[in-house]
């Protein structure tokens, strides 16, 4: 008993210090953006540095647009951590979920980077701007393509999981499962009809053989006692 509230309590601590540092992370992010938004409607940010196509709000969207990204990268695993802590179910439905969930924030802080990056890094490009694009695709096309893989190959699980948990477990599947494992020797098993006809000649035939070793038994006995009748008299 005490291991197992050990082991409880040891669960529950590491949970409260994941969402503490979830939470951080989150205020931390909803802060920065709060902050930014302050910043946009400051006078004069939307003048052009001068010598470059690039405005001041451009560089503060990418100072602020790093610091997202980098919470966000650090945020995935504390968040795929939490969804494996708190979910009850199959370890493989379990890691599958929170598989997905940290492949989905990092795809969302490489489109978060791509979209607050542009107004900084385009205007230097010029004509060239599809380069861009084309970098932040590559980027972002290996986590989309695992978080695809990793939905699919947990669609079976997931809808056995939610079958179970709404509708019961399959009862047909299981008696059809101790049917198979059933063993074909097993002695109350029912005797077909050859068997059954089989079983009665045979039960019928030691019948009969019980039945003439009897008689002989008894024709043996009186010849016996006729013997001796005879041997009595002629001694008279």
């Amino acid at each position: 008993m005490s291991t197992d509230q050990s082991t409880h309590a040891t669960s529950q601590s590491v949970r409260y210090e994941t969402v503490q540092s979830i939470s951080k992370l989150l205020l931390g992010t909803i802060a920065l953006l709060a902050f930014v938004g302050l910043v946009s409607v400051l006078p004069g940010v939307d003048r052009v540095i001068p010598g470059t196509p690039i405005t001041v709000m451009a560089i503060v969207s990418f100072v602020a647009t790093i610091a997202v990204v980098g919470l966000l990268l650090v945020l995935a695993p504390g968040l795929a951590e939490l969804v494996r802590s708190t979910l009850d179910g199959p370890q493989q439905v379990v890691d599958d979920i929170a598989s997905v969930v940290h492949l989905f924030v990092v795809l969302v802080a490489v489109l978060v980077a791509h979209s607050g990056m542009a107004p900084a890094i385009t205007p230097l490009l010029e004509g060239a701007t599809w380069v861009y694009d084309v970098v932040f695709f590559a980027i972002a096309l290996p986590p989309l393509a695992i978080l695809a893989a990793r939905v699919y190959v947990s669609l079976d699980p997931m809808s056995e999981l939610l079958a179970d948990r709404v509708a019961g477990p399959d009862t047909n599947a299981d008696a059809a499962s101790n049917a198979g494992t059933a063993s074909p020797d097993d002695s109350t098993a029912t005797p077909t009809g050859e068997e059954s006809e089989d079983t009665t000649r045979d039960q019928r035939a030691e019948r009969r053989a019980v039945l003439e070793s009897t008689a002989g038994e008894d024709g043996t006995d009186d010849a016996d006692e006729q013997g001796n009748d005879t041997e009595d008299e002629s001694s008279e």
